[in-house]
């Protein structure tokens, strides 16, 4: 899911488990856009990023595998922190 918040956007992963409807809702509540996003290309669009937890982590991280997330999340917070050093 992609909000656009301002010239922000916030990806919040979608990797099967969570249901993001409420979260959606409260994202337009605040008056963002919110956009379905279901593939780790996406993450880089994003200036930040909401990874939803849920309360059975291993399923969680099988699906984030298994879609790609987990690798492009990696890379996305490497690159977050070496941009927060330059800073």
């Amino acid at each position: 899911l992609f909000v656009m918040v301002g010239m922000q956007t916030v990806a919040i992963v979608d990797y099967g488990l969570n249901n993001l409807g409420s979260l959606r809702q409260v994202v337009q509540q605040c008056g963002a856009r919110a956009v379905l996003a279901q593939s780790p290309a996406e993450l880089g669009q994003a200036s930040h990023i909401i990874l939803p937890g849920v309360g059975a982590f291993a399923d969680g991280m099988a699906n984030l595998q298994a879609a790609g997330f987990d690798e492009a999340l990696r890379q996305e917070v490497d690159a977050a922190l070496a941009r927060r050093r330059a800073d």
